[in-house]
């Protein structure tokens, strides 16, 4: 009886030992498969995300580089608009822009984009020779490409700066006009915009001051006027922040900008990229969250918080094309995205 005792003991410590080792295989392929599971997730949404910022080159073949001037194109990432016409910022032909109506509805109420016509000839010489001659690749580089330019981190107030050759940086094989990735962050960026040496570049900044068809039109000839040239990269750009009014018009390129009246403050983060703030934009519906007003706009009658000039409390926004300038006045909130190879000339 002892003799089966034992083998009834031992039968019951194998089954419990085979459980056992049953129960960890389980528990090994329940982990595996939640394992390959987290992966196919992370890998999902990553590349959800490398979708969402992947940009190629457009017009790529012969003559095409010489024909933009040696500035290259891309493709529109997907959280943006494909459309020129998307744009909640009042957009008009120059022609058809009075200087009288300028001042009456916009230089201190919002922002307004401005599309050039070169109906003069003399005026459309200029500006040909500035854009097709002057800020081409190949003459910025013959011209100005051992110059030091001074870049600036690409967050908000630009905090850090960085001296480069002028050649390196508009390299297309080098890395600053390469496409900016999604883990990226903005003072990891570096982008051209401002701290122009005026006088290192000769009649650069003269010639686009008589080229500038917005310049002659609406801004007065008494006016102090501080040109500040930039060129940038695709989906590169600057979070929301403040300073006196101004044009920026763009020589090449497309460039998203994204605008607040003054005491409607947009919450941001100063060191995210502009192409994932953006992003986040585009997801929430083109809506953007606001630091609460020290000083309330009034209500309009449809209950909407408004500023005293009667605009909303809500972002404009709009992708400014080359041969179009955007005006903005004093304090409004704004950020950019470029979405090619850009340059442009503020003011």
């Amino acid at each position: 009886d002892d003799d089966d005792d034992d083998d009834d003991d031992d039968k019951h410590a194998k089954r419990e030992r085979e459980e056992t080792r049953r129960g960890k295989r389980r528990g090994r392929a329940l982990s595996s498969v939640l394992t390959v599971f987290l992966i196919l997730l992370v890998w999902r949404l990553e590349h959800q995300e490398r979708d969402a910022f992947f940009v190629q080159e457009e017009g790529e073949g012969e003559g095409s580089n010489v024909r933009d001037g040696g500035w290259k194109r891309y493709s529109t990432p997907a959280h943006e608009e494909k459309s020129r016409e998307e744009c909640t910022v009042d957009r008009f032909w120059i022609d058809a822009l009075s200087l009288e109506r300028f001042n009456r509805e916009y230089r201190d109420q919002k922002p307004v984009v401005v599309r050039f016509i070169e109906n003069e000839e003399e005026a459309a010489a200029e500006w040909k020779h500035f854009q097709k001659v002057l800020s081409s690749k190949e003459n910025l580089q013959k011209s100005h490409g051992e110059k030091v330019i001074v870049l600036s981190s690409a967050n908000t107030f630009s905090y850090d700066k960085k001296e480069v050759k002028l050649k390196h940086y508009i390299d297309s094989r080098g890395k600053y006009l390469k496409p900016i990735k999604s883990n990226q962050k903005a003072d990891k960026i570096w982008y051209w915009f401002g701290d122009n040496d005026h006088e290192a570049f000769g009649d650069f900044f003269p010639a686009f001051k008589r080229a500038s068809l917005i310049g002659k039109k609406y801004v007065p000839e008494s006016a102090s006027v501080a040109y500040s040239y930039g060129i940038g990269g695709p989906l590169s750009g600057v979070p929301y922040h403040i300073h006196g009014p101004g044009w920026s018009e763009s020589i090449y390129g497309r460039k998203k900008w994204f605008l607040s009246p003054p005491i409607f403050e947009p919450v941001f983060n100063g060191n995210e990229t502009a192409a994932r703030a953006a992003m986040r934009f585009k997801a929430n519906g083109n809506k953007a969250k606001f630091k609460k007003n020290i000083k309330m706009g009034k209500k309009n009658d449809n209950s909407v918080e408004v500023d005293k000039y009667g605009n909303e409390k809500k972002v404009l926004t709009c992708i400014v094309n080359e041969n179009e300038g955007i005006y903005f006045p004093d304090k409004w909130w704004h950020s950019t995205l470029n979405l090619d190879e850009s340059l442009f000339m503020s003011s």
